[in-house]
């Protein structure tokens, strides 16, 4: 089964199971940032899902009914914690040959733990891809952080890549593209 076939199959489980955007009846948002990062990340990267992504492990082979159990598909549970998920990857990169990937949210970028963790990766080397869905709307998080994530990032000591988070395919290629300490800046669509 090809990349795209296991994607769009991974769409029609999301729609029956109620998590996928049945509207639009395409990969867009956050489902597309998932899948491309799931996908680009490779099959031995470990992933470190939030409850939206963890649809991820669809694409890696899990049951629907089982997605809180996937690590033997390498999927961590998805934790609530974005600074928890993110220092158990860069603690699971370090303790590993294989890559990391966690998934982070907006407002997950100006959480002490989770800046902890990007400090950390870039300090060590650490072989983690942070992934952001990122969007970009006027609120409390852009006086907080006049710049998006990844023009920080190098003050973390980490490669910073800006791609459009509602496009599978430039997420895959993004994160496929990293290597040691990054973080991805996925663009997401402003929420109407």
């Amino acid at each position: 089964m090809s990349a795209v076939e296991g994607l769009v199959e991974a769409v029609a489980t999301l729609k029956a199971h109620g998590a996928a955007d049945t509207a639009t009846g395409s990969v867009r948002g956050v489902e597309a940032l998932g899948a491309g990062a799931t996908l680009g990340a490779g099959k031995r990267a470990w992933l470190f899902p939030g409850a939206r992504e963890r649809a991820c492990a669809l694409l890696r082979g899990a049951s629907a009914d089982r997605l809180d159990e996937a690590r033997p598909y390498r999927v961590v549970p998805p934790g609530k914690s974005p600074g928890a998920r993110a220092m158990q990857a860069v603690g699971a990169a370090l303790a590993s040959t294989e890559r990391a990937v966690v998934f982070c949210g907006t407002g997950s970028v100006a959480y002490g733990a989770v800046l902890e963790a990007l400090a950390r990766a870039g300090a060590t080397g650490a072989n983690v891809c942070f992934v952001v869905g990122w969007y970009a709307a006027p609120g409390p998080f852009e006086v907080a952080l006049a710049q998006g994530p990844a023009a920080t990032a190098a003050g973390f000591g980490l490669t910073g890549v800006t791609c459009d988070g509602n496009d599978a395919t430039a997420v895959f290629q993004a994160v496929n593209g990293a290597a040691g300490p990054t973080l991805v800046e996925a663009r997401l669509a402003t929420k109407k």
